[in-house]
């Protein structure tokens, strides 16, 4: 197994380094050119990771859109365990960058940019949830539970972080408030609720919920929206097929999600849905297209994808609510 292709780098380092470009929101030059390619659906997508190992992003693009943080898996040690790690991709550079450990999985930035959280792996192989202070390289496990937590990312203003455990015995959502340490269950359903995303304007979070197991194979999931002021829940799609891994567009209306409503289990492409409920697909294949983040700029889709065999990191160029087109 072919090893991992950055070189350790000195903490501190890693840090000013940090500090002094992520945080800033200044004008950067022009963006690195990745190679890029016209999708099934006559979309411009541009792969931003090709190693021959699983590379993978959780709304990991940083406010200033400088950075995208990302998490890969590279085969097993001596022991059996898995080769796990974390890394800053420079999207202007095209550079790299290791996250220092213990962080070994997916990350998402605080709206400063100068915080990170997302799901550390433990010793007995669970996850839970971590939050690095990128300029002074303070890192600490929030709301420790037994039970799996994963998939965590700040709510706008920065004061909380949403958040999914297992530990009420179903996957829920939850919120943390950072200043007073408090845990608020959001949602109570005997199935599994995950995915989630605060709209831009913070009032709304997205997500979706496994409702069944289909007979020929997969799952019906939907996806919902949860009211932060009235805590009233809104089901947004309603096939049989799997909806799932929604993100929100810039408008805080619009959403693009995956789906095999082509009635393939297992296989997934994008699709955009309006508030009127129409829909646009916008990747097509055998192959499982998931996790994807809408940046606030509206600019990119950045999603995983493991049409080239492993799970790589992609991005639609859009334009509005359209993704680009060749010329």
């Amino acid at each position: 197994m072919q090893k991992h292709h950055l070189t350790k780098i000195n903490s501190l380092a890693l840090i000013v380094t940090l500090s002094t470009s992520l945080v800033s929101c200044k004008k950067q030059p022009d963006e690195h050119h990745f190679s890029n390619f016209t999708g099934t659906r006559g979309c411009v997508i541009e792969q931003l990771t090709n190693q021959p190992y699983d590379e993978f992003q959780f709304q990991g693009v940083s406010p200033n859109h400088q950075w995208l943080a990302y998490a890969w898996t590279n085969g097993e040690d001596t022991e059996g365990n898995p080769i796990r790690g974390a890394n800053l991709l420079n999207l202007l550079t095209g550079e790299q960058q290791a996250l220092p450990q213990p962080i070994n999985n997916s990350g998402s930035f605080s709206a400063d940019g100068k915080l990170l959280t997302g799901a550390q792996n433990t010793a007995d192989e669970r996850t839970d949830i971590y939050e690095h202070n990128l300029e002074s390289g303070e890192f600490k496990i929030i709301a420790a539970n037994p039970a799996w937590d994963f998939l965590s990312s700040y709510s706008p203003d920065g004061q909380s972080i949403l958040f999914n455990s297992a530990r009420s015995g179903n996957y829920e959502i939850y919120l943390y408030a950072r200043n007073t340490e408090s845990l608020q269950q959001l949602t109570n359903f005997t199935g599994y609720d995950a995915n989630a995303e605060f709209s831009p304007d913070g009032s709304k979070i997205i997500f979706n919920r496994m409702l069944s197991q289909r007979e020929e194979g997969g799952y019906d999931f939907d996806i919902y929206t949860y009211e932060m002021a009235t805590k009233q829940e809104t089901r947004l799609t309603l096939t049989p097929y799997e909806e799932s891994y929604p993100s929100w567009a810039p408008d805080g209306q619009t959403f693009v999600f995956s789906s095999d409503i082509n009635q393939q289990p297992e296989l997934r492409n994008l699709y955009l849905m309006h508030p009127n409920g129409n829909t646009i697909q916008l990747t097509g294949g055998d192959w499982k297209d998931s996790y994807a983040y809408w940046t606030r700029d509206g600019r990119y889709i950045y999603f995983n994808s493991d049409r080239n065999g492993n799970s790589d990191i992609y991005r639609l160029q859009m334009n509005g609510l359209e993704c680009i087109t060749p010329g």
